[in-house]
């Protein structure tokens, strides 16, 4: 079916333009309308150095309908004309406003009267008359003949639709040239002002390019058609020039964007998709070529692509039609038409249709039907998504009518499992609590046995402070006993004086005692031993107040401390654990005060001190050295920060994940319960503190503990 209707329409085409062609005639006289000139002869300068002075050497051709196409040399038409009328002045009119160079010449009798430079180098508001075409006025007496010349050079095609005329045959024909751009124009601005309302309220990509295509299609006719030098640039024939290449690559730009979107050329034809992209970055190169002086490249280039893509968008569309897409019939009519108005185009220009208001418009008629037949191609697609959605919607809804079916009914089969399940869960949660209330009491018994470790600790410690002054008040208490039972056996003897006796014999008596007890000795000797006494006595308050530090228990739970004081009360409470070769460092910095619970700080520090004295003495064990740990305490950022390290054996990093866990311990059965870590963690975290271990096998470990400053 495809196949007939462009069959028919290339029939159509055909003898329309048979039927709209001009008066084909060798006698030029003056009527309502224009005479196409048909006897052309044409003489081709590859040198491009002849001028009108050399016309003699020149070997004309005569040829009909000639078109040049597309060549660097230099073009010379030769056409004689004879003034028929009454009239003393005749029209020359070339219909193609492509030419760059351009310059009429008028001959009578061998001689030149008469010449015009003209084309798109001239600047239009420099031309004869205010018309897209080039016009020549040739100035010609009744009955007289004259030959005319034109010199051509253009970098488009040179086709040659030589016209004569009055002036108002030639303003009739500009008239009608202006009334049929003008009803395609029309239909462009219409086409371009409605998808651009469609754009804002259809949410489709393919409206934006679409946009873009006929705008930049519509756009490339007026530049063609010289109303872009008409009215845009009318004082700058270089941008003139350049205008139609420029045109020419934009149109085909636009052109592949839309066929990649309209046809979703990534999902549907990935090659031809990827094609496109090429045919795009051609026209790059061809715009690159316009800008670097080179347009017979840029041209050449332009239609080579041109081809290229017309074949590869039919072929998209082909595929695409194979595919069931439906909006690929609307695209394949729409450029199927368009290509045969190119190639009928080309076929007038080869002087293979004849020349006539119907071809002379071809373009654009297949550009108006292209454009119309893809604008109803969009309109169908969005149709057609519409349907679509509707009929998901009652899909959705079918689905959803029969989900609802379904839910009521497993809703009843739910209701009868879920109270099965409930009775279940209840049983089973009552069961849990059994457990979780024994887990509690497991838990609360390790903790306080990791309480009572720590009291053992504690108790230790100070049982081996307390023990040394105590021993020396115990020891200095027996002969302090024997020195003041001395004294009080001289008290006596003083005390029995008789006075009524003589006293000489008496005193000497006692003096004799004194000597026989060494009573300077003794006095002496009480001196001593009450100031060692006095010295265990201060040894133990100092012990005591260490002990109430430690463990601030006549203090609220948080309060304002400083951290160094809680670091020596600990370390005045584990030095029994000492091993013999040690090393203790103290590095304690000015630090501010800071607002914590300082028993339960000072438990931090004696499980880590603890700890490291711990690894130090393992370490000992298996090589000679001296244990060493050093405390440092300092200010960082709004932090105080507390550094324990030791020099024992480290931390395996596998063991070093584990190590805050509860009940995780490296210790023997029996050694330890797992919670000292664990519950220091917790202190710290309650204080909104951080912990760090950085340790490494055989390298030590240091505990970093930072406590924020309120």
């Amino acid at each position: 079916m495809p196949k007939k209707m462009l069959l028919l329409l290339c029939c159509f085409i055909f003898f329309a333009g048979r039927g709209f062609c001009a008066v084909d005639t060798t006698s030029y006289v003056l009527s309502p309308r224009l005479i196409q000139v048909r006897d052309l002869a044409l003489s081709e300068d590859e040198t491009n150095t002849l001028t009108i002075r050399d016309i003699n050497k020149m070997h004309f051709e005569a040829e009909k309908d000639k078109s040049i196409g597309i060549s660097k040399s230099t073009f010379w038409v030769q056409f004689s004309i004879k003034n028929n009328s009454a009239s003393d002045s005749l029209y020359v009119l070339l219909e193609n406003p492509t030419l760059n160079t351009l310059f009429f010449y008028t001959t009578i009798n061998g001689a030149v009267t008469d010449s015009l430079h003209s084309g798109r180098e001239v600047a239009f508001s420099q031309r004869l008359e205010r018309m897209t075409n080039f016009v020549y006025k040739v100035r010609l007496k009744p009955g007289n003949t004259a030959t005319i010349f034109l010199k051509i050079r253009s970098p488009t095609p040179m086709h040659l639709p030589v016209f004569i005329g009055s002036g108002e045959a030639l303003y009739n024909r500009e008239a009608t040239n202006n009334m049929v751009f003008g009803i395609y124009l029309g239909i462009v601005l219409i086409m371009v002002l409605y998808h651009i309302f469609i754009k804002f309220t259809v949410a489709d990509s393919s409206y934006t390019y679409y946009i873009f295509f006929i705008f930049f299609v519509g756009a490339a006719q007026v530049v063609l058609r010289g109303y872009g030098q008409m009215y845009l640039w009318k004082d700058n024939p270089a941008v003139g020039m350049a205008s139609i290449n420029i045109s020419g690559v934009l149109s085909g730009i636009a052109t592949a964007l839309f066929v990649k979107h309209f046809l979703q050329t990534r999902n549907v034809a990935p090659k031809m998709d990827r094609v496109l992209n090429l045919l795009i970055l051609g026209y790059c190169v061809a715009a690159i070529a316009q800008f670097l002086n080179y347009p017979y490249v840029a041209f050449n280039l332009i239609n080579f692509i041109a081809a290229i893509g017309s074949v590869v968008a039919l072929t998209t569309g082909v595929i695409a039609y194979r595919k069931k897409i439906r909006s690929s019939v609307f695209f394949l009519f729409a450029f199927s038409i368009f290509l045969l108005s190119v190639i009928v185009y080309v076929a007038r220009s080869a002087g293979m249709v004849p020349y006539s208001l119907f071809t002379n418009y071809i373009l654009e008629i297949g550009s108006a039907v292209q454009i119309t037949l893809l604008s109803l191609a969009l309109a169908d697609k969005i149709n057609t998504y519409r349907r679509n959605q509707e009929i998901a919607r009652r899909e959705a809804l079918r689905v959803s009518k029969e989900n609802e079916r379904l839910v009521r009914e497993q809703n009843v089969i739910l209701e009868k499992e879920v109270q099965n399940r409930t009775e279940e869960l209840s049983q089973t949660n009552e069961e849990l609590k059994g457990a979780m209330k024994k887990l509690q009491d497991a838990q609360s018994k390790l903790v306080e046995t990791e309480k009572m470790a720590s009291l053992g600790q504690l108790t230790a410690g100070i049982a081996h402070e307390i023990n040394n002054p105590i021993n020396f008040v115990t020891s200095n208490i027996r002969p302090l006993e024997d020195d003041v039972a001395d004294l009080g056996k001289i008290i006596k003897m003083y005390e029995a004086l008789d006075l009524s006796n003589e006293i000489r014999p008496q005193i000497e008596q006692i003096e004799e005692f004194k000597k026989d007890i060494d009573f300077g000795y003794v006095n002496e000797e009480i001196t001593t031993l009450l100031s060692g006494i006095r010295e265990g006595a201060s040894r133990t308050s100092e012990i005591v107040k260490g002990l109430r530090s430690f463990a601030r228990v006549d203090e609220a739970s948080w309060k304002r401390v400083n951290i160094n004081d809680g670091l020596d009360s600990t370390i005045l409470l584990v030095k029994n654990l000492f091993p013999k070769d040690f090393e203790l460092v103290k590095k304690l910095g000015d630090i501010p005060k800071i607002e914590c619970a300082p028993g339960s700080i000072n438990q931090v520090f004696m499980n880590i001190i603890t700890n490291g004295i711990q690894a130090i003495k393992e370490q000992q064990q298996t090589t000679a050295m001296t244990g060493r740990l050093e405390i440092t305490t300092s200010e960082e950022r709004g932090y105080v920060v507390i550094s324990i390290k030791d020099n024992g054996p480290g931390i395996p990093e596998a063991v070093k994940k584990k190590i805050f866990e509860p009940f995780f311990t490296t210790k023997d059965v029996g050694e330890g319960t797992g919670l000292g870590l664990s519950i220091v963690q917790g202190i710290i975290d309650e204080h909104n503190g951080l912990i760090r271990v950085d340790t490494e096998s055989g390298q030590g470990t240091t505990f970093v503990i930072s406590l924020p400053v309120r």
